[in-house]
């Protein structure tokens, strides 16, 4: 592994064909999609709530990558929302990436209003980014668009599902975690009555979020669950007979995991029955149930209204709010005593 300004570089070198994977720190998002399809599992978040906090700066990588593990698949940067990988292989077609399947891309266009005008900055970033994806860009395209031609369309459909009985811990004020890394500004922090009343300290609009899960690695009290649903994944754009496609679909399909196991799980629900005409032999075994003494039942009784007194004290009850189990064991063996 190699260290750059901003940059994490892997080489990979076997007879006469050499792979570079290069990762962009800066360009990450955190949305941490390169992990879930990787094969190898050579993928781990690193300190992406305190970045998205502003505890440490954007310069520590938001992943961490073992270069052990890497196999150079290159599957991160097909998936990845904001280029923030590249590949580089020599020599050059050795192996070709059209060959494989691809995630769809982030943005469409209304070609018909389109002008690609030359003068125009937002026009010249916008034919310089198709290629491969970087929504953060795509973003500032459809807010300057000059003639509006340009949206977000995420290949991911979902939904983001805020955890409303547990907004209690959420501290938007001092956090601002989903807030600060969201690439497409979908997260925000209500302010009139009326909208904190409707969702709660913090919210999301869907119509700028495309599902890529940043917001769920920030938060620090895990408040936020993306649910992605589906996903649109482009045929190899050279055809071909190639043993690796399916499993580079299936690799791609695990950024659908949780929806996937969910569903499987319900159809694990469904067991058909078959009825069978069995005979059982019933024995009928009668038990004698042993009962307290009255001698048992009023030291039982004793020790219930110690127990209730003991849990009703407010110091207990601070106690077990703040988990202070020893304190607690304690004073409970001296009560009962």
């Amino acid at each position: 592994m190699e260290i750059a300004p901003d940059q994490l570089i892997l080489n990979w070198n076997y007879k006469d064909v050499k792979k570079k994977l290069t990762y962009d720190i800066k360009k990450c998002i955190g949305c941490s999609l390169c992990k879930l399809v990787c094969p190898v599992d050579a993928i781990e978040l690193g300190p992406i709530p305190e970045i998205a906090q502003n505890i440490i700066n954007e310069s520590n990588p938001k992943l961490l990558i073992d270069y052990d593990k890497c196999c150079y698949c290159m599957l991160c940067a097909i998936v990845c929302p904001n280029d923030a990988f590249h590949e580089n292989i020599e020599p050059e077609g050795q192996i070709n990436l059209d060959e494989y399947p691809s995630i769809g891309i982030f943005y469409k266009i209304d070609m018909k209003n389109c002008i690609e005008d030359e003068n125009n900055e937002i026009c010249q970033l916008c034919l310089s980014v198709r290629e491969r994806n970087n929504v953060k860009d795509y973003y500032k395209i459809a807010k300057e668009c000059p003639t509006k031609c340009f949206t977000i369309d995420s290949p991911i459909k979902g939904e983001v599902i805020i955890k409303k009985n547990m907004l209690h811990k959420c501290d938007p004020q001092g956090c601002k975690a989903c807030v600060n890394i969201c690439p497409v500004e979908s997260f925000f922090i209500p302010e009139s009555a009326e909208d904190v009343l409707k969702y709660g300290k913090i919210a999301c609009n869907e119509d700028e979020c495309f599902y890529c899960g940043a917001c769920v690695n920030s938060c620090p009290d895990e408040l936020i669950i993306v649910k992605r649903e589906n996903i649109t994944i482009n045929d190899p754009k050279v055809k071909g007979n190639h043993p690796w496609i399916q499993a580079w679909i299936n690799n791609i399909k695990r950024i659908l995991i949780d929806t996937l196991i969910e569903k499987k799980g319900k159809e694990q629900l469904i067991i058909p029955l078959i009825e069978e005409k069995i005979e059982k032999a019933k024995k009928v075994v009668e038990e004698e149930i042993p009962r307290l003494s009255k001698a048992e039942q009023k030291q039982f009784k004793e020790l219930n209204s110690k127990i209730q007194e003991f849990l009703h004290s407010s110091k207990i009850r601070y106690w077990i709010k703040d988990k202070k189990t020893d304190k607690i064991v304690k004073e409970l063996r001296r009560k009962l005593k």
